[in-house]
């Protein structure tokens, strides 16, 4: 019994360690770049474009196949009967008057006879005849489109093109889900830089509380000095139990977005720089959404030119190999083993030209227009958009970048001010209150300066994003 016992604990504790050596991942690994392509790999709307992306390929391909030959065997049999009625009138004829050699013994020889003209008539038919039999056919037809008025060659670069404008917006679906998680994971690394703040504060509040009892003990500061650090503990305490209700919000947003387990996203520990990445010389013209209407603009082009070739003639080529009978049949007392025909061949090209369609065609073409038009007017609202929406980005970025120097420089100001604060208050030249304060300003500036930095990472995914360069790996410093 114990050995059956440790056995189930041994295994037990195998597959444990398995399950948990599959979800965890190294710290190394754990960077933006991991996160965007786990996102990008669970998105269930970009799976939904890249199928919309091969059906269309599917039907283009169909399209192409028009000119392919057809090949169809087909195949009856039925057992028959019935009754056939026939009713027919008279059929008058006549036979005019002739005069035909007659031979005689010899010596007459030969003596001609006239006869008199006959006119008569087929008495008509009216009888009911039953009839049966067994009726069988079969055979093979082969069909090759030949052309098709040009509508093969236009809808199959329409499709071209409207394939490569769905590709457009999928890379465009792309860069908008790099930039939702670049954001929550930017704001988890601020998050996290807050905590390390706090956490140096709350280390310097705990040392000095210890200084200030003695000094309470002593009679060097009053009780409502010492009552000023308590407050401000506790006021780093309600910032951190803040910050972590919002962090923990933000893992399960992260989670959502990536299908990651919890455990991984938490796992995230990253600290917060600057962002440098490589930025080409792009425009808002670059931008997918133009990409894709001008792909679709050309789409639309040709689906109007196969429209217009409706007014051309279709041929097709035809073959076809065939047989047919009846067995075992009878028609009224006239009985039949068998009449087949076989083979029964064909060959030939027919051809259909519609010269009026009830103006089928016109409308169709009218239809077409107004696509384009409309995608025409598309592009040029979204490029006055996107215009807009590139130099406001722009703009952002570059008052990012100037922040951030200024805020660094506050920072580093704020630092040497608590620095002597704190020698000022070991000296007994200020106030605990004046410490407190010194402290609290720092705090202040250097979480303005990650908050500034944050601003700046994401102005520069909107740059990336409003020049259409934004991907996993534009955003690698």
């Amino acid at each position: 019994m114990k050995k059956k016992t440790l056995l189930l604990v041994c295994l037990y504790g195998f597959f444990t360690f398995g399950s948990k050596a599959q979800t965890e991942v190294p710290d190394s690994v754990l960077n933006l770049q991991y996160f965007i392509q786990a996102a990008l790999d669970h998105n269930k709307q970009l799976k939904n474009q890249r199928l919309n992306v091969e059906k269309s390929d599917i039907i283009r391909k169909q399209i192409r196949h028009t000119y392919i030959p057809t090949i169809e065997a087909s195949g009856t049999y039925a057992y028959s009967s019935g009754e056939v009625n026939m009713d027919t009138d008279p059929i008058p004829f006549s036979i005019p008057s002739m005069t035909l050699p007659v031979p005689l013994p010899p010596p007459i020889g030969t003596l001609p006879v006239t006869t008199p003209p006959i006119n008569s008539a087929i008495p008509g038919i009216n009888e009911s005849l039953d009839y049966n039999g067994s009726l069988w056919m079969g055979g093979l037809t082969a069909k090759w489109t030949l052309f098709t008025g040009l509508k093969v060659p236009y809808l199959s670069k329409a499709m071209k093109h409207k394939i490569a404008a769905e590709e457009a917006m999928l890379a465009q679906s792309e860069a908008e889900i790099i930039a939702e998680v670049s954001s929550y994971y930017d704001k988890i690394a601020l998050l996290t830089q807050a905590n390390t703040i706090l956490s140096e504060s709350e280390k310097r509040l705990v040392r000095e509380e210890e200084v200030a009892k003695r000094a309470l003990q002593e009679g060097l500061i009053t009780q409502h000095d010492f009552q000023k650090i308590a407050i401000a503990k506790l006021e780093l305490a309600s910032k951190q139990i803040e910050y972590a209700g919002s962090k923990s919000l933000l893992h399960l947003k992260l989670q959502q977005l990536t299908g990651l387990s919890l455990s991984i996203v938490e796992a995230l520990d990253v600290n917060l720089d600057p962002f440098n990445p490589k930025v080409g010389n792009g425009s808002y013209l670059n931008r997918a959404e133009l990409i894709a209407l001008d792909e679709a603009i050309i789409a639309s082009e040709y689906k109007l030119k196969s429209e217009t070739s409706g007014y051309l003639p279709k041929v097709q080529a035809f073959a076809t190999h065939s047989y047919a009978g009846v067995k075992n049949g009878a028609l009224g007392p006239l009985g039949f083993n068998e009449i087949s025909a076989y083979p029964i061949n064909a060959v030939g090209v027919g051809f259909k030209w519609e010269l009026f369609d009830g103006l089928h065609t016109h409308e169709q073409r009218q239809k077409a227009k107004i696509e384009l038009l409309q995608t025409q007017n598309k592009k040029e609202e979204a490029a006055e958009l996107l215009m807009l929406n590139y130099n406001n980005s722009l703009n952002q970025l570059q008052v990012n970048n100037a922040k951030l120097n200024l805020q660094k420089l506050q920072q580093e100001s704020a630092k040497k001010s608590l620095e002597i604060s704190y020698k000022e208050y070991q000296n007994g030249l200020i106030k605990i209150s004046e410490f407190l304060e010194a402290q609290a300003d720092y705090e202040k500036m250097v979480l303005n300066y990650y908050q500034t930095i944050y601003d700046q990472r994401q102005s520069t995914i909107q740059l990336l994003n409003a020049t259409g360069e934004l991907n996993s790996t534009s955003l690698q410093n």
